[in-house]
This record gives structure tokens, sequence and C-alpha cells, in this order.
């Protein structure tokens, strides 16, 4: 007798209707890695950025074993998933985290967040190959470029980019790009190993991905001195909020809604980082940065077509 192997679900169309805990997820998202800034700003100065990756993930991967345990999530299985999750956690978390960590010693803030920013037109772009079912409309393209107009008005009105920003030579700027690509790769990887569950897709790459960080800040940085307790509490926010917290959101939301859906929140991460500033810190924001917020929230609802009418099914006849 020939076993009937049951298909395989399909996925959702990026086109679908987002619903109340889909745009949940997406704010949980923005919110996570917005937060990242301050975070980073407290604790690179004692960890240096190599460690600081290697003890974030080191934190968020402690914290997936205790939730895996409790929520009964299982590792992944046999070299095939591993071979995946590896790939995945590879280039999509570890090589993003040190290039980004190296570049952002060499070039101004806000160009290092221009250069993140790029991330959603990346994944829009290998969509077009590696996810032909997330089609790429004029009207999504219009919202994706809406969006990156938006993160430079928010970014350039607060720090504007110096003419001699060049000064540095091109390879922190090809490092931002190639790290942007990683986080790219992230999305688009967790969308095409749909036959792992999202939770394990989370416990494997960041298991891989703690140990690529570690051995690469070995030998690359010297073991850091004192921490204080301010840098303490960064990388504690980092690895608990912005990685393991953000990776199950992630993660989770990029199995029901569509890669180039999640990778819009890094329109809205430097933006809510702004804000957040503003709010505790009592930072002035420029008349410029909220015609930003517009035009980022525009973009987004323009690429997920939320003004589209609905189709009314009239009742069937008594």
């Amino acid at each position: 007798m020939t076993k009937i192997k049951a298909p395989e679900s399909p996925l959702p169309s990026p086109a679908a209707n987002r619903g109340p805990l889909d745009w949940l997820g997406f704010a949980g998202l923005v919110l996570c890695w917005g937060g990242s800034f301050a975070g980073i700003k407290l604790a690179v100065g004692d960890f240096g950025p190599y460690w600081l990756a290697a003890a974030r993930l080191g934190i968020a991967t402690a914290l997936m074993i205790g939730f895996a345990l409790v929520a009964g999530i299982r590792l992944p299985r046999g070299s095939r998933e591993w071979g995946q999750l590896t790939a995945v956690g590879l280039l999509g978390t570890a090589a993003p985290f040190i290039l980004i960590g190296w570049a952002t010693q060499h070039v101004p803030s806000g160009i290092a967040g221009l250069m993140m920013a790029f991330n959603p037109i990346l994944v829009l772009m290998a969509s077009i190959i590696l996810l032909p079912e997330e089609k790429v409309t004029p009207l999504r393209l219009t919202g994706f470029l809406l969006g990156f107009a938006g993160v430079s008005l928010v970014i350039i009105a607060r720090e504007p980019i110096p003419l001699d920003a060049l000064g540095g030579g091109l390879a922190p700027f090809i490092a931002l790009l190639l790290g942007s690509a990683g986080y790219a790769a992230n999305a688009i990887g967790g969308r095409m190993v749909r036959t792992i569950p999202p939770m394990t897709r989370v416990f494997g790459i960041l298991i891989v991905a703690t140990i690529a960080t570690t051995i690469a800040a070995a030998l690359i940085a010297p073991l850091p001195g004192p921490i204080g307790w301010p840098a303490l509490f960064g990388a504690l926010y980092l690895g608990s909020f912005s990685t393991f917290l953000a990776y199950l959101i992630l993660f989770w939301l990029v199995a029901r809604t569509s890669a180039g859906f999640v990778a819009q929140s890094n329109y809205l991460v430097p933006a809510t980082a702004i804000v957040l500033g503003a709010i505790m810190l009592g930072e002035r924001l420029h008349p410029l940065q909220y015609v930003g917020f517009l035009v980022i929230l525009g973009g987004v609802a323009i690429a997920e077509n939320i003004f589209r009418r609905r189709k009314i099914i009239p009742p069937p006849p008594a």
C-alpha cells in the first residue's frame, strides 16, 4: 500500500489581509528593535562590538533553552535541518552582527541607519527569484520606496550626512550593505525553511550564531575588561528583548505573513529609536522628521494595500 503524503499548506499570499495579531506582532518587533540603539550605546563601550554581539546572542540562547524546555520546543533534527539553519544563522545573524559592529566604528550613525534601511528593498529584490509567491507589484514597490524615503527624512533631519563621509574608504559601506543583505537573508531564509517549525528555527539559528560570534570575537578582539552595571543592563536588554523576544516574533510572523511584510519593520525601527530618545531624553524633533514618520506609515500602508476595498459577498437568497 502506498502512503499518501499530505500536501504542504500553501504559503500565505503577501496580498492577504493582515489581521490584528499580525499588526500587533509587527509593532512588537519594531519596539524590540527600536530600543536596541539605546542598549548598544550603554553596552558597547565596556564590551566592544564583537564581544557584545557574542554576549547578546549567548543571553538569547540561554533564554531560548529555558523557553524550549518549558514549551516543549525541539532542536533541529538531522543534517538537512541543521544545514539549513546553519546557513541562515551564519548569513542572517552572525555575519551581520560582526560586519555592522565593525562598520559602525568608522561611519556616522546616520549613514549606518540609512544603509540598514536598504533591507526591505533587498528582500523585495530577492523575493522575485527566491519567493515567487510574494509578487512584486508596482503598488508594493512604490510603498517600499516611499518607506525608504521616509527613513531618509527622519535620519538626515536628525544627523546631516557629512560631505567627507567617504573619507574613511568604501570598506565600512560595503560591510554595512553586506550586513543589511544578511538581515534580508534572515527573512528570506526563515520563509524558505517552511518544513521546520518556527520556534525550532529560532532555536537552531541562535545556537549557530552564538558559537560563530563567540569564535569570531575570540579571534578578533581581546576579552573585555571590567563590565559596569549600565553596560550589563544594556547587554541584558539586547539579549532578552532585541534578540530573544524579537527572534520569536520575527520567525513566527515570517511563517504566517510574508518576508516583505516583516522587512518593512526596518523602516520604522530608526524612527522608533528617535521617538524613544525624544520621550526619554527630552530631545526635540525636527519638523522634517514628523513628515518622515508619515511618509513611512504611508509607504507601509500602500505596500500592504490596506486601503483596497474588500469584496462584500451578499448573503444567499432566502
